[in-house]
């Protein structure tokens, strides 16, 4: 930081150099202390913080390879990584309980192999609740009753018959010689306890040949595209007998694909499937299915499903699929370059020897538009359809794009590199015939560097800190712990340098993000498919050379990477589903993860800067000391804002606002959207200028890309920072100012230059503590005389009656773009009912304790009837006993999706503040259970709409279960709960109508 005494002195010396010279040039025009010379200092400061920010980011992130640690051998990455002697007893002593009275059930089909070493791993299961019926003779020794034997010439009717009286039993098909880890049958029956509509679970495993273990495969979330091309799952799965009987039954026993076969039969959605990531079994051998097997199972499947491809072996293993459309769509190819030449010169050729039917290319040109320039084009002879659009505004990745698909009237889209080489006419072909199939989004194809080695075979979010390309370095056909590198697989992206997409699916996703200039919007674009219910997928067929970032080299912008935070964020949290936690994220090669590799989000936040460190509630001594010392305030002060309201509280139209507003954690949710969305509306609808007062400490890249994230409208507002030294001289004059958290309202308190000072008070505050010093401060911010902009009328009168302050206030709405109850699935007979909760322990309002209790307590009742679900920063498991499936933190455009697709939601609360959860999840379809709390009674009534309870364990969980058991009554409350948010929450733009006339003339008629 630039200290005030770098500039000193105004007399300047008697031998001066240049630097001296500008010095006190500097120092005459802007004496210390001016505001002049304020200004000039914090431009230079943040100018020195982005030249900084920028550094460290490239510095970071266009490293050819990131610090990789020292992976374990596999050995001792085993051993501490099995379930140890005293969780095998804790599994023991909890066996009945989360068996729930359904034994899984092991079948164990004809093969070659070690009967004994299969039969010794089941008599050492934590879980005696299994069962298993053997394809053959047992060896002499077993006694075990829970055994029994087939040894018929022809085994299949026993196993069919096994199989009917099992009913909704998860079923393991072994050979001879596979092995369960201890655990394997409780943590499997543990995975359907949490998740009682999961229909099949699946694990990793390994390669043991007596004691020793090694060749470990590590698999990643269901991906239905990857089973058609491979067996990637193998026999490490459990499936529900009923399920196996739907799809048809088993198939020939003895077959080699007949596990394979199965998958694929039985057709399960993603819901519908749940993943163990720990090595629970092991085989004796890793093999493949041959050939010949291999493809007769995928063309069957593909028959099936009425599929128009051929299957055909892979080049190394596996199966390939050739599309064979009846008609192909037309295509536009869209290159981005600045008049590379040279790359133009093989790139393009190569694009005009495909063998697709019907396709076009547009370039779109970043370089001079000369005579020159256009005739090398017009004298291009490559007898397809070439169009050219100059570009002549600043480079933007994705506004080159969008530009060209608007102008473009094909079907499917491909985005293409200029400096790519295509290796194989089919190309087009194996993008389109993936893109047009009616689940996927985004295709793209493996990229090879100049030297045949892999460059690209999708994105894994969080590889490298934000994302990287997984198998880049490594010989194509090269297999591991991640199965082989040449399979097609489901990914969450696949790079921008080679990909297609359905025209509809694109413009419903609104294209590539234009808030990315030049990296990181193809990742976004993935992500936005799959928040769409797509999945992406990227092929190794047909491959295409690619000098990456030939034409722009490798500098990326800084604001891309913090655009990206806010993109991928969820994931970064969370995890990548289509990668394993065992491996690690600091290699694209695949290999063991070790134990002390920081999570993504740790490695994220040091670049960019932040503590991503979910947010837990304090209020000891050392927070209430630092909090009284920053909020101060004498009648003075107070006095002087009752001044300056009296000198201006005839009405005027407010051209500035200033928003004080804390740190920014997300601005999806809560307080801080309501702020951010008011501040929109006033912008979009009255031409307001809003600026921003954050307390925290510059750059502003974080808090603008936060601001962009939300609201893009917003993202060039001003914005000025303070800290705990309450220095507010850099905060310009405005119209008027709005405190959003009881310490900005100190801030506001305190701010000069301000014509009129607001409150928005969203929550009552004082009780986000216990009585003592934080309470006392927050209470007494309510006693500033600032105007109020309440959220509810509950919360105006606390603030006019209770405080003696003036108010307007608002209702709250939700917005129907991503709560709604279009699109509730319809429940199969059986099912579970879901119930949600929002986990927030770092809040104590929202009463985790007592919400964690009630819900464990309403499993034991309920069992597999229920299914309880929750979401949020701090749903990452805990001592629930395997009660709750934890969903961690999502996209808040996924939020909508979870709440359609649960019955019942639980919403906490002791506070006075309207909570947006039972909002929400009334314009969702879902009934709730709350506490009667008379502050929440403007919206939920007892009986009619919900049900509220006593603020204990055993009335939450009797609501809970009286939802859970009585259908009718869910179906009542849910549909009168939708038509009371439909009729009176269903608009922000209306709810926050009468904001800017209050504004304008708080002393006037109040909305």
């Amino acid at each position: 930081m630039t200290s005030p005494s770098e500039f000193n002195s105004a007399e300047p010396a008697p031998a001066q150099g240049w630097r001296e010279r500008v010095q006190a040039s500097l120092v005459a025009r802007m004496p210390p202390g001016s505001r002049r010379r304020a200004v000039a200092t914090a431009a230079r400061e943040t100018a020195r913080d982005l030249r900084a920010t920028a550094e460290s980011l490239r510095r970071h992130w266009t490293a050819p390879a990131v610090a990789e640690i020292p992976a374990p051998p596999y050995p001792l990455w085993l051993l501490g990584h099995r379930a140890s002697r005293t969780e095998l007893a804790a599994q023991r002593a909890r066996a009945d309980e989360v068996a729930g009275g359904l034994q899984v059930l092991v079948v164990v089909l004809p093969g070659e192999g070690d009967l004994g070493a299969t039969l010794e791993s089941l008599a050492a299961q934590s879980s005696p609740w299994w069962s298993a019926l053997v394809c053959g003779r047992v060896p002499s020794g077993g006694s075990d009753e829970r055994v029994t034997a087939v040894s018929d010439a022809d085994p299949g009717a026993a196993v069919a018959g096994r199989l009917a009286d099992a009913g909704r039993a998860m079923t393991l098909l072994l050979r001879p010689g596979d092995r369960l880890a201890p655990d394997c049958v409780f943590e499997v029956a543990l995975a359907v306890h949490r998740a009682p509509a999961a229909d099949l679970v699946t694990w990793d495993d390994d390669v043991a040949v007596g004691r020793a273990h090694g060749d470990p495969r590590f698999r990643p979330a269901w991906s239905p595209e990857l089973l058609l091309g491979d067996d990637y799952v193998g026999r490490a799965f459990a499936l529900r007998a009923s399920t196996i009987l739907a799809a048809g039954g088993l198939g020939p026993l003895a077959d080699p694909a007949a596990h394979w076969d199965l998958l694929l039969r039985a057709g399960l959605p993603a819901e519908r499937v749940r993943r163990i990531t720990r090595v629970l079994s092991s085989i004796p051998a890793r093999t493949t299915v041959p050939d010949d097997a291999a493809v007769s199972t995928v063309q069957a499947h593909l028959d099936r499903s009425a599929l128009h491809g051929r299957a055909v072996a892979g080049r190394h293993g596996g199966v390939r699929i050739l599309w064979e459309l009846p008609q192909w769509p037309k295509v536009t190819v869209v290159v981005p370059t600045r008049h590379n030449r040279d790359v133009l010169r093989s790139s393009l050729p190569s694009v005009a020897a495909s063998d697709y039917p019907a396709f076009d290319v547009v370039v779109v040109d970043n370089g001079d538009r000369t005579p020159e320039n256009e005739q090398w084009y017009a004298g291009l002879d490559l007898g397809i359809d070439l169009g050219v659009l100059w570009w002549d505004r600043p480079f933007n990745y994705s506004a080159v794009n969008n530009a060209a698909a608007t102008r473009s009237d094909a079907e499917v889209l491909v985005f293409l590199n200029d400096d790519t080489e295509i290796l194989d006419p089919s190309w087009l072909r194996e993008l389109v015939g993936w893109a047009v199939q009616p689940a996927v989004g985004v295709v793209g194809l493996q990229l090879l560097d100049p030297t045949g080695l892999i460059q690209h075979t999708g994105v894994v979010i969080g590889m490298s800190g934000f994302a990287d390309h997984v198998f880049a370095g490594m010989e194509r056909g090269s297999t591991g712990m991640y199965g082989p590198s040449d399979r097609i697989r489901n990914v969450l992206a696949v790079t921008g340098a080679c990909c297609a997409v359905r025209r509809e699916v694109f413009d419903a996703v609104g294209g590539f993000d234009e808030r990315f200039r030049l990296t990181g919007s193809d990742v976004a674009l993935g992500l936005a498919a799959v928040l769409a219910g797509r999945r992406n997928v990227c092929s190794p067929h047909a491959p295409v050379r690619h000098l990456e970032s030939a034409t722009r080299g490798t500098t990326v912008p800084a604001e891309d990477y913090f655009a990206s935070y806010w993109r991928y964020n969820p994931w970064l949290f969370g995890g990548d589903p289509y990668w394993n936690p065992n491996m690690s994220l600091r290699s694209r090669r695949p290999r063991l993860r070790a134990r002390t590799e920081p999570p993504p989000a740790e490695w994220v936040g040091r670049v960019i800067g932040r503590d991503l460190t979910a947010y837990r509630q304090r209020s000891d001594a050392d927070e209430s000391r630092r909090l009284a010392a920053m909020c101060q305030v004498r009648d003075a002060d107070v006095a002087a804002i009752r001044d300056t309201h009296a000198e201006n509280r005839d009405r005027f139209p407010v051209r500035t606002v200033n928003w004080f507003v804390p740190d920014i954690d997300s601005p999806f949710y809560g307080g801080i959207n309501t702020a951010l969305r008011t501040a929109d509306l006033l912008a979009r609808e009255h031409g307001v200028e809003n600026r921003f007062v954050v307390w925290g400490q510059p750059p502003d890249h974080f808090v603008r890309s936060a601001l962009a994230a939300a609201f893009p409208r917003l993202a060039d507002s001003p914005i000025a920072f303070y800290d705990e030294s309450m220095d507010l001289g850099r905060v310009p004059a405005a119209d008027a100012g709005i405190a959003t958290l009881w310490t900005t309202a100190y801030a506001l308190a305190h701010a000069p230059g301000i014509r009129r000072k607001f409150y928005l008070v969203q929550d009552y505050e004082p009780m986000f503590y216990p009585a003592g010093t934080q309470y006392a401060l927050a209470e007494e911010s309510y006693r500033l005389g600032l105007y109020g902009i309440c959220n509810t009328a509950n919360l105006r009168r606390v603030y006019e009656e209770e405080y003696g302050g003036r108010a307007m206030s608002f209702t709250p709405a939700v917005d129907p773009a991503v709560f709604s109850a279009d699109g509730r699935p319809a429940r199969r007979d059986g099912d579970p009912v879901t119930v949600f909760v929002y986990a927030r322990p770092g809040h104590w309002r929202n009463c985790w304790e007592l919400a964690s209790a009630a819900l464990t307590e309403l499993k034991r009742r309920l069992g597999d009837r229920v299914h309880i679900v929750t979401a949020g920063a701090r749903a990452v498991g805990g001592d629930d006993g395997g009660a709750m499936e934890h969903l961690g933190l999502l996209d808040y455009r996924a939020t909508g999706d979870l709440y359609r697709r649960s019955d019942v939601g639980l919403a906490l609360t002791v506070s006075r503040h309207p909570s947006y959860l039972p909002l929400e999840l009334m314009a969702s379809g879902v009934p709730v259970v709350a506490f009667d709390n008379p502050w929440g009674h403007w919206l939920l009534r007892d009986g009619e709409n919900s049900l509220l309870a006593r603020r204990t364990v055993d009335s939450l969980a009797d609501q809970l279960e009286r939802l859970c058991t009585d259908a009718e009554l869910r179906e009542r409350l849910g549909v009168q709960g939708l038509a009371d948010v439909m009729a009176g929450h269903a608009d922000w733009d209306r709810a926050l109508g009468g904001v800017y006339d209050w504004l304008c003339d708080p002393e006037g008629d109040r909305p």
